[in-house]
């Protein structure tokens, strides 16, 4: 593993990590900060200018069939609430004036519209008549009459109903037809209720989990990788500070060379034979090689050794006499011992008669008999009709 690549394996694996992080902590997120509220709370703004609020029919369903209802009025004043069917809550009401709800603006205000009060007939006289008998003028009018809240509880027309002081709520569950709230303060100087709705809902967290699992799959292979690029590298660097030995002879020879006075590693050293330097000459040769490199160098050795023993055996068996294609065979005719026998000395006689001239005779003729220069008797000549001595001229190997 090169330098470079060990960098680009470092930077990969912090960047998975990372990212594994990353996708680990948007899916707890996900669950947990990011995660809408179960419960939906939207309420009314306060406005005092009609004791009555009723909704349009569906705004109690718009976002779960199970809601809850609540109306508070302000110094603990009396309140009803009422759910009936839209026909009967509108007939209620009649031209009396009321705020009406309509939907949600954001997922906590209420949207609501006000409706005026129709004037009732022959209420005010018109401009230059007289009042009726018994009637009082408008303008001479000096008492004024209390409001008093109409309370619409104890009415058969009702499914739910709920009263109390300052504040009242009651559960409704969606059925089948067009259904109204009706919230309204009761008593003399009725207030305007303030009405909430609650819905539960059901919250889902899409993210969660696939960003946990994909987050632990890449901070995984972001560890994986680091690890090995950290042990690849302490290895390097290992192998590095050791002294690296050349597995060749010629790399041990090199090496010795350096040193002044010491011999080379292929040459014995003096008063040492060859066999005791390679066997300790070998730990050194293979001190840097595998389990492998050492079976294929034994096998080598071998194979080598092998090879050398045949060739010296092919090297000291006698060369059998080849003729070539087409050369004439010379049979040799008989042949004569090229030296004589070791010659043997004939012990000197002591003849105490014979003088100096007859001790050198017989040295002479001792000397003459031992190199065969004695008289000898000539060979017999050969016949030119012996086949033995006829050279074969019919050509060709035997």
């Amino acid at each position: 593993m090169t330098k470079g690549n060990s960098v680009l394996q470092r930077i990969l694996a912090a960047g998975l990590i990372v990212l594994g992080l990353v996708g680990i902590g948007t899916g707890v997120a996900s669950a947990t900060i990011w995660r809408e509220s179960e419960t939906v709370v939207a309420s009314t703004s306060a406005d005092g200018s009609s004791p009555l609020v009723l909704s349009e029919p569906g705004v109690l369903d718009m976002v779960a069939g199970d809601v809850t209802v609540t109306a508070k009025t302000p110094d603990d004043k009396p309140v009803t609430l009422v759910i009936g069917r839209e026909v009967d809550v509108e007939g209620w009401v009649g031209a009396d004036a009321h705020s009406v709800i309509t939907g949600l603006t954001d997922w906590e205000t209420l949207s609501t519209r006000s409706v005026a009060a129709a004037p009732a007939e022959g209420e005010t006289p018109a401009e230059g008549e007289t009042p009726a008998e018994g009637e009082v003028p408008a303008g001479e009018a000096t008492v004024e009459t209390p409001v008093v809240g109409v309370d619409p509880a104890g009415s058969d027309m009702w499914f739910a109903e709920a009263a109390g002081a300052g504040e009242v709520s009651l559960r409704w569950s969606d059925r089948p037809g067009r259904w109204s709230l009706l919230a309204a303060g009761t008593g003399e100087d009725p207030a305007s209720p303030v009405v909430t709705l609650t819905w539960a809902r059901e919250v889902s967290t899409p993210w969660q989990w696939p960003g946990i699992a994909g987050g632990t799959l890449l901070l995984l292979a972001g560890l994986a990788i680091g690890v090995v690029s950290f042990v690849g590298g302490r290895k390097k660097k290992d192998g590095s500070s050791k002294p690296t030995t050349k597995r060749t002879g010629g790399g041990s020879r090199g090496a010795t060379n350096g040193a002044p006075g010491t011999p080379p590693a292929s040459d014995p050293a003096p008063g040492t034979d060859a066999t005791s330097h390679q066997q300790v000459a070998a730990p050194v040769a293979t001190a840097g090689l595998t389990r492998r490199e050492l079976r294929e160098k034994a096998e080598r050795e071998r194979i080598e050794s092998e090879l050398a023993s045949q060739e010296t055996a092919r090297s000291q068996r006698p060369r059998a006499a080849r003729w070539m294609t087409g050369q004439i065979p010379v049979v040799p005719g008989r042949q004569k011992n090229a030296t004589a026998a070791q010659p043997v000395v004939p012990a000197p006689t002591t003849d105490p008669q014979a003088g100096a001239a007859g001790g050198s005779a017989a040295r002479a003729d001792a000397w003459r008999q031992a190199w065969g220069f004695g008289q000898t008797q000539a060979a017999p000549p050969t016949s030119d009709d012996d086949p033995s001595q006829t050279p074969d001229t019919t050509g060709g190997d035997r």
